[in-house]
């Protein structure tokens, strides 16, 4: 499960790949349909209004960021009598063109998932654990913003935080009767290097 910000058709197309059923809704960009027009997925098609067939050409556009994207063509001849033309491909281009991401059929097959009744329960599932979580993580535990230079480095910073959300949480839920009954366990000497690293990248100090 996650948010808007992961729905990329790749991560879509990975998690079929791997047997994983996905709970991620798509972003407000993604067009499920199109207005006037009417996708046909057998024939990979779309057709107008007008009855004039749009085909796919065999040929990827990819945008600035990067989104491979399929592109249907109409005929000229089709477009050139149509009495809609220039309110449909405006004044300039001979022949109507739609563009659509190269994942659809897996943006369409997670947005049926998303509207089953599990998709309904697991999106209320993570609501109500999920994003309580990341949000007090970025705004009260130090990771709107991590200084770091490679991913290991901000691994720790991370495991930092979430060592000290889950003793936090542990702590309220434990009731006072049983705050008396300490057990004490060894600590790991990795903890301590984690810990300094912490302190010395929060410019904190740490006392002996």
């Amino acid at each position: 499960m996650a948010d808007a910000d992961y729905c990329p058709g790749e991560n879509y197309e990975q998690l079929e790949n791997r047997g994983l059923n996905g709970f991620i809704p798509p972003h407000g960009k993604y067009k499920d349909e199109r207005s006037n027009f009417t996708y046909d997925a057998p024939s990979d098609s779309c057709t107008c209004s007008q009855g004039k067939q749009l085909a796919f050409g065999d040929r990827l556009v990819v945008d600035k960021p990067s989104n491979p994207k399929k592109r249907y063509l109409a005929k000229a001849s089709d477009c050139k009598d149509c009495p809609i033309r220039e309110h449909c491909k405006g004044k300039k281009a001979k022949e109507k063109r739609l563009h659509h991401t190269y994942y659809k059929a897996q943006y369409e097959r997670m947005l049926k998932r998303l509207s089953s009744r599990l998709g309904k329960r697991m999106m209320r599932i993570r609501s109500a654990t999920v994003e309580p979580v990341s949000g007090s993580l970025i705004n009260y535990y130090g990771l709107h913003q991590i200084n770091t230079r490679s991913r290991e480095a901000a691994t720790k910073v991370m495991y930092v935080a979430a060592m000290a959300y889950n003793l936090k949480k542990y702590l309220r839920f434990t009731s006072v009767e049983q705050g008396g009954m300490v057990i004490a366990l060894p600590i790991p000497d990795q903890f301590y290097y984690i810990l300094i690293y912490f302190c010395n990248s929060h410019k904190l100090k740490l006392k002996q």
